[in-house]
């Protein structure tokens, strides 16, 4: 009997085993690749995500949300003023990360339609950011999710981000709280799901089941993360939908930057593609690449070309194209350019820099010399001096009150902006810019050309201010630079705190840990710290952070936990100041 009842248990296992290899269906990564949708789409927003206030959100679950198209605060026209006249600057940048999934094991149970799923997500910021939990508890957890899709709509609202008892914040001239919508964007949320949340870093385990049904997705998501989300009806129920969808291998990137310093990196492109100065710059960008390279009549080239292409143009690249010249032996040419520095109201001892020897000992420079006398003063006759005298006396008056030595209150250094940036406006409106054409660019030691301008400081401090004619301002200035006379890309006016992918500090290169390498953008900022021939360079894409001794390890630290350090660049810390 015993013998009996052992044979009847060994024979149900075997039925049982049996049937589960012929119900149930294996799935592999290939499969779920094939049937990967909504690449780089949408981003998790979790219950008390930042731009769902509590009371207005009635959907008391995750969502996903095509969010591709937030702005920003700034360019909604939120405005943020101190109300104590202190510099205030809301600074808004974004960067999404990519999460990469590894399926290790999914099975489907063709009796019951329950899939359970087994593998490993990577990516995401979790490694990348120990500050972060360091300042705000926030931990890259990753949300893993199988359900039915639903499609829905959600409101972006505002979400307070400044201490709203110094700083006045206002949409279209009214006061905002969290009930004031910014943005709606398409989205949908998973009916009946099974979830499961990630370790915080590396590669994160997970393990889900669910039942498939006609419009189920397995969806991994995170905060700032893209989706990675996988249509599993369409894998087990219509295979033949995507057999022949090609996987193209491709190099995944850590993340992809959206915004930086409230601009919208779409914004640049379309800003290259439809405004009339970009040629002017893409002529010069080649010509500082070629010259990175030493190859110097090629970016000779360059100028010429753009010399034809433009009437006028800055001073600063009248300077590179005279010395590409004269290193690749061009004289005629390298006379030619120099004709132009006078025409700016450069002195003939701009030329006593050691690179141009070989030009001043030509036989043709006695006559270029002459010739260059004469243009000289017949252009300092043609300025507009009294607009020199009032765009100087526009500089005194601000700098009255912010020179450390006679430093005024915020207040008062408020109103003064307020009433120099009107001055200024109504001064361009009439005179023009002051452009190196109507003013000419001054020169320190006589043989460099400043091409900042000590007015600009007027500019920088209208932006940092917010002044209620910074409109009127940045509409003349933009004019003025299609006009090639404001250099409006390339005029160092920063405003903005520290969002450089590239920090310079105490004379070391360093890169931030989030961010890929770009090994030209490294050789121009190299370059700039052995620039034998003193050529002139735009790079926007460094910071230089002041070396403050009584912050000395907190920065050091700083460096060691959240940038990379590339080379040493000078071993002068005080460089920056000199």
């Amino acid at each position: 009997m015993k013998f009996y009842f052992y044979f009847i248990f060994f024979s149900s296992f075997y039925l049982v085993q049996g049937q589960s290899k012929v119900n149930l269906k294996e799935y592999k990564q290939i499969h779920f690749d094939k049937n990967k949708v909504f690449d780089a789409t949408y981003h998790l927003w979790k219950f008390n995500n930042k731009w769902i206030p509590k009371e207005n959100d009635t959907l008391k679950q995750p969502y996903f949300v095509d969010d591709r198209n937030y702005k920003g605060l700034i360019n909604y026209g939120v405005q943020f003023k101190s109300k104590d006249f202190r510099l205030f600057h809301y600074l808004e940048g974004r960067h999404m990360h990519f999460l990469r999934v590894e399926i290790e094991k999914a099975l489907f149970n063709r009796n019951d339609s329950i899939m359970q799923i087994e593998g490993y997500v990577s990516g995401g910021w979790g490694d990348l950011a120990n500050k972060v939990k360091k300042e705000t508890g926030l931990e890259n957890h990753i949300n893993v999710f199988l359900g039915e899709r639903k499609d829905t709509i959600k409101n972006c609202y505002y979400s307070s981000v400044v201490n709203e008892e110094f700083i006045e914040v206002t949409l279209n001239h009214q006061q905002v709280d969290e009930n004031t919508i910014l943005d709606t964007f398409p989205a949908f949320y998973l009916k009946n799901s099974s979830q499961y949340k990630t370790s915080p870093k590396g590669k994160r385990h997970f393990k889900i089941k669910g039942k498939i049904t006609d419009n189920t997705l397995l969806a991994f998501g995170g905060l700032n993360c893209y989706s990675e989300i996988f249509d599993l009806s369409a894998m087990v129920y219509t295979p033949n939908k995507n057999r022949r969808k090609k996987i193209e291998p491709r190099e995944i990137p850590s993340y992809k930057t959206l915004m930086v310093n409230n601009k919208l990196l779409a914004d640049n492109d379309k800003d290259k593609a439809t405004t009339n100065d970009i040629s002017y710059y893409s002529f010069t960008e080649k010509a500082e690449d070629f010259i990175l390279k030493k190859q110097y009549a090629k970016a000779k080239e360059q100028y010429l070309l753009l010399d034809k292409e433009y009437p006028i143009l800055f001073a600063r690249d009248i300077h590179n194209a005279l010395r590409c010249a004269t290193l690749s032996r061009d004289y005629k040419n390298a006379f030619y350019w120099g004709e132009k520095l006078a025409k700016k109201g450069v002195g003939i001892n701009y030329f006593n820099s050691s690179v141009l020897v070989s030009l001043k000992r030509n036989p043709n420079w006695k006559n270029f010399s002459i010739a260059y006398d004469s243009i000289l003063k017949n252009t300092k006759l043609s300025f507009n001096n009294e607009l020199k005298i009032q765009i100087d006396n526009l500089k005194e008056e601000d700098q009255i009150d912010y020179r450390l030595a006679t430093r005024k209150d915020h207040k008062t250094r408020y109103e003064t902006t307020v009433r120099v940036t009107e001055k200024l406006v109504n001064l361009l409106k009439k005179e023009g810019y002051p452009s190196e054409e109507k003013i000419g660019i001054e020169t320190k030691n006589d043989t460099i050309l400043n091409y900042a301008p000590e007015f600009n400081v007027l500019i920088m401090h209208a932006r940092q201010l917010q002044v209620n004619t910074l409109p009127q301002l940045e509409k003349q200035l933009f004019e003025f630079g299609k006009n090639i006379e404001y250099d409006y890309t390339r005029n160092n006016l920063k405003t903005e705190i520290y969002n450089s992918c590239y920090h310079i500090y105490k004379g070391k290169l360093y890169s931030a840990k989030g961010c890929s390498e770009n090994d030209l953008t490294v050789k121009k900022i190299k370059y700039l710290f052995k620039n034998p021939y003193n050529f002139t360079f735009y790079n926007n894409q460094y910071d230089v952070i002041s070396f403050e001794k009584e912050n000395e390890l907190e920065l050091d630290r700083y460096y060691e936990e959240n940038y990379n350090f590339i080379t040493q660049l000078t071993d002068d810390w005080y460089f920056y100041e000199k």
